[in-house]
């Protein structure tokens, strides 16, 4: 039997107690010689009795059956009996909504357990067939969500999660500004200043009951302050200092533009005009003054700039002492470089490997000094493996053959061999070809040396014609050196696989500034870039590892989710018919092909259209929910009613999804069917 039918009977069986009960009340009140139908008198004293829920049972029920007639009759028997009886205001609301307790989703909503929630609210879609969560619910709970999400992909730095989470927030009319101020963060540190401006904007320039507090504008200027070149900022607080308060709270922002000004000028930002002396000096005392080593960085890179060396290394050396940084280590080796203080900047990078291993690509150079010849600098052995360990990590060429020669001279010919070997697949260079051509003479490999001559002798005849009369190994001593570890990862894919998009995207840029990338170093681009949602370099990035690359099949696949994502997806399809997939990728990009045609056929009406291409897509893969819902949807459009209502009917057998009683409520009152 089902739940309506058990419902029904015992609201049939309510109903016919409280008349009885009604009867016999009336009965027993009365002389036996008086009938039944006499009304009963009313004592002026007794307070007025009101309706229970027994009494009210039916009234509910010709409510909600849509039965007006019997709900007018109703309310007049009722008044009768009830003289100051009022009609419920919940009268016409959903029966579910009423009976239905919400309590135990509250519970897990304040226990932020949405897995809980879910499944609750599965349950009592299953116990209340129609029944779907308050408005006020579901509005509140999208909101802690999203907070729940942001705040927490925040606390481990997953950025990415964090523009995803926070991508449909209006900057304009976000009511808890800190939610933005998260996602100016995530741009930040994805490298995405292009996305962040329209948010500064939203939250900068609103008007009033929308005006943010002035405390909440501070901090954002503060914020931006670190973003935006102090060109565009001063611009931004000339409009705000419209209001009087907020005019003399950024006065405290002075020093902060002063050094924007100085950062603007050290980067050589197009624009940037020299720092007054005024804005130097201020700078200065509150370096001398203050705690805060950053602007001994800052006015270390504006002496570097400025062709100042010794002031330079003055402050930057302050800098490392007060607060050891990478930033701070980098600008006093190039500060030394530039001086001439090969030797020192060798010394000071040997003493932080630590801060160097946060950006190796910036103190090979100076590494590479102690592993060259004619130097007197002694190497030791956490530095060798430092070396070789940076070396891979950047993939540098020209590093490789500095090491490949080091072990050569002090006569580790298999390590020799090796890096000169790494080094030619970095990139081909007579340098790595002639030192791999010496090591097998000393190895005596009369075969291998054969082999390496007919294969590059035609490209390289210079190299094999200096063989005879190149020197020996200086058999100089130096410290033990390992050949190149297979089990090593560039930097790039490393931070690639850890979906540190932007940390890959800058490995990246660094090594595209040595050499041009080759196929498999853009198929990485675009991934990551990808990962960022920056489709149109993702796409060229793929394009270019499909052109020159060797992994055709990953090219291909990146590519086609890439135009999809971009609802390109004729262009996907061309993809797939210009280039060989994985039949499970084929499958993937096929599919999703197919249902991107069929939404578009949807928001066009043609119906007919959509049902094809779901039936094409239906022979691939699995159809989700949503997929199904649109094709009953599509019977109904197209009057297949009987279709629609079992497509409908079925989907409301698996999941409770009030979705699906709307379509077989719609598709009923079309049938003309009663509920």
């Amino acid at each position: 039997m089902s739940q309506k039918t058990i419902r029904s009977g015992r609201l049939c069986t309510a109903l016919m107690l409280a008349m009885l009960a009604d009867a016999a009340s009336a009965a027993s009140l009365l002389p036996l010689d008086t009938p039944v139908a006499a009304p009963l008198p009313v004592t002026a004293d007794k307070q007025t009795p009101e309706p229970d829920a027994v009494e009210l049972a039916a009234l509910y029920y010709y409510a909600q059956q849509g039965e007006k007639q019997r709900v007018e009759r109703e309310i007049q028997r009722i008044s009768l009996k009830f003289p100051d009886f009022t009609v419920p205001d919940d009268l016409y609301r959903s029966a579910d909504e009423k009976r239905v307790d919400e309590s135990p989703l509250w519970r897990l909503y304040e226990a932020d357990d949405y897995a809980g929630i879910e499944h609750e609210i599965s349950r009592l879609a299953a116990d209340n067939p129609g029944w779907e969560p308050s408005a006020d619910f579901r509005d509140k709970l999208f909101r802690r969500k999203l907070r729940h999400d942001m705040t927490e992909a925040t606390a481990v730095r997953d950025w990415t999660a964090v523009i995803a989470a926070g991508k449909d927030l209006d900057p304009g009319t976000e009511p808890e500004i800190d939610l933005l101020w998260m996602l100016i963060d995530a741009y930040k540190e994805n490298q995405m200043g292009t996305a962040a401006a329209p948010v500064y904007r939203g939250i900068l320039f609103r008007k009033d009951e929308n005006r943010f507090s002035d405390d909440a504008l501070m901090i954002t200027l503060q914020k931006a302050v670190e973003d935006f070149p102090a060109s565009e900022l001063r611009q931004v607080i000339r409009i705000l200092s419209a209001s009087p308060s907020l005019a003399l709270r950024m006065q405290s922002l002075t020093l902060d533009l002063m050094r924007r000004e100085i950062a603007d000028y050290a980067a050589g930002l197009a624009g940037a005009a020299e720092p007054q002396p005024a804005t130097l000096i201020a700078v200065r005392r509150a370096a001398e003054t203050g705690t805060e080593p950053k602007d001994s960085v800052l006015l270390g890179w504006y002496y570097l700039k400025a062709k100042q060396g010794a002031e330079a290394e003055t402050w930057f050396s302050r800098a490392l002492t007060a607060a050891p940084s990478t930033e701070a280590l980098k600008g006093l080796v190039l500060a030394q470089t530039a001086n001439g203080h090969q030797d020192e900047a060798f010394q000071q990078v040997t003493r932080h490997l630590d801060l160097a291993a946060g950006d190796w690509d910036s103190f090979l150079a100076s590494l590479s000094f102690g592993f060259q010849d004619k130097t007197n600098a002694s190497v030791a052995p956490d530095v060798a493996q430092a070396y070789a360990e940076a070396i891979q990590s950047s993939q540098s060429p020209e590093h490789a053959e500095i090491l490949g020669w080091y072990a050569y001279n002090s006569r580790q010919l298999d390590a020799a061999s090796a890096w000169f070997d790494k080094s030619f697949d970095w990139k081909p260079a007579a340098g790595s070809l002639k030192g791999k051509a010496l090591t097998l003479i000393q190895q005596k490999d009369r075969k291998g040396l054969e082999q390496l001559q007919n294969s590059y002798a035609g490209i390289y005849p210079q190299v094999f014609a200096e063989l005879k009369t190149a020197a020996a190994p200086s058999g100089a001593p130096g410290q033990s050196v390992a050949a190149p570890s297979s089990q090593s990862v560039p930097g790039y894919v490393a931070n690639l696989r850890a979906k540190r998009y932007s940390v890959c995207l800058a490995d990246l840029t660094r090594l595209e500034n040595r050499k041009a990338l080759n196929g498999d170093e853009q198929l990485a681009r675009g991934w990551c870039t990808l990962g960022l949602d920056r489709l149109a370099e993702a796409r060229q990035s793929f394009e270019t590892a499909l052109a020159t690359g060797t992994k055709k099949d990953d090219a291909a696949y990146g590519l086609g989710l890439t135009l999809l994502r971009a609802r390109l997806t004729e262009d996907a399809d061309q993809v797939l018919a210009r280039y060989s997939l994985t039949p499970a990728r084929e499958r993937e990009l096929r599919a999703e092909i197919l249902w991107q045609r069929a939404r578009s056929a949807f928001d066009h009406k043609r119906f007919p259209d959509v049902l094809a291409a779901l039936n094409q897509r239906l022979q691939m893969a699995p159809e989700s929910v949503g997929m199904s819902q649109m094709r009953a949807w599509a019977h109904y459009h197209l009057g297949n009613l009987g279709q629609s209502k079992a497509i409908f009917a079925e989907l409301n057998k698996v999941v409770q999804d009030p979705a699906n009683q709307r379509g077989l409520a719609t598709i009923n009152e079309r049938m003309g069917i009663e509920r």
